[in-house]
């Protein structure tokens, strides 16, 4: 039978025991103290390094705005300089610094439609057999107007709206162009990027389209924006705008749907610009649904989604 007659332990002798019996438990395992002790300044010198790897690339010249030596006038110079002898800005840099570059006062760009291709606007086909469409022959001249779709419960009403959708001013003021062009129907069939800094409306070899209710000799507007210091030239062809009325909605889905290059047998595509459904609209309530084409904003499902040209089909009907 065990020996009681010795009292409880006193607790310096279970502090001490239990210290030796830590001590040897800590010495078994001396390798995972040590890495678990190297581990905060490994992290912290893997930080180091991870920041001295993205300073070093974000100090190379094309992460960088360009930037230019001036004199005490302000003018351009070679050779090197101080800082504050320098002057950066989008004028100074290569496309891949542009991006870079803080803008003070970014430009103001006219809204535009989203116009389909020459090639690829509505016509008269197997598949949609209206007879208001234009004849597949105007895709030759690339002359195919750009048409826009309506319904509603008021015809008359929606007609009378929709007569006002290209009515442009008459004249143009050149003293204040970024406000003269927004009073135009202005489109263009380029894609849209993901960001509007620098619309590629006006940055590429494709024409800007005016809409019109009918197109003259001389409707061609030539006009210049002033962005910073460099002048951007622009062309806006005329584009005969067409508004074609339908009994329903459901005719406009059919439409759309078939102007889809999978919506046909004949894996053709027949855009449409917009359509409108005027729903119950009267002269005391406005109500209205808009279709566009959403395939623009490339939406591949594992990136940003690029800008949509939507705002001035809204416009159109909001006058």
């Amino acid at each position: 039978m065990a020996d009681s007659s010795h009292g409880r332990a006193s607790f310096w002798t279970q502090a001490n025991a239990l210290l030796r019996k830590n001590l040897t438990f800590q010495k078994r395992n001396m390798k995972a103290n040590i890495r678990l002790t190297l581990f905060p300044f490994l992290l912290c010198l893997l930080l180091v390094a991870a920041q001295h790897l993205i300073n070093s690339e974000l100090d190379k010249p094309k992460n960088k705005c360009g930037c230019t030596c001036v004199d005490s006038n302000g003018n351009p110079r070679s050779g090197s300089c101080e800082s504050n002898e320098r002057v950066c800005g989008i004028e100074y840099s290569t496309l891949d610094q542009v991006g870079t570059c803080p803008i003070p006062s970014p430009p103001e760009w006219p809204p535009l439609l989203q116009i389909p291709a020459p090639i690829y606007r509505a016509i008269r086909t197997d598949f949609a057999s209206f007879t208001d469409l234009p004849d597949e022959s105007c895709r030759n001249t690339g002359s195919c107007p750009a048409t826009i779709l309506l319904t509603g419960s008021n015809q008359s009403l929606g007609e009378r709206l929709a007569g006002n959708m290209f009515a442009g001013s008459s004249a143009f003021n050149f003293s204040d162009i970024s406000y003269s062009l927004a009073d135009y129907t202005l489109g263009s069939d380029t894609m849209t990027e993901y960001s509007n800094f620098l619309d590629p409306a006006f940055f590429s070899d494709r024409p800007l389209y005016h809409l019109q209710p009918q197109c003259s000799a001389n409707s061609t507007i030539n006009v210049t924006i002033q962005i910073a210091s460099t002048a951007v030239p622009a062309e806006a062809s005329c584009v005969r705008g067409l508004n074609l009325w339908r009994n329903s909605s459901s005719e406009i889905n059919d439409a759309l749907y078939k102007g889809y290059r999978k919506g046909n047998s004949e894996r053709k595509i027949n855009e449409i610009v917009a359509a409108y459904d005027f729903l119950n609209s009267d002269f005391n309530h406005f109500n209205v649904n808009i279709w566009y084409n959403s395939t623009y904003k490339n939406d591949t499902g594992n990136g940003p989604l690029a800008l949509m040209r939507v705002p001035r089909s809204v416009n159109l009907v909001s006058l």
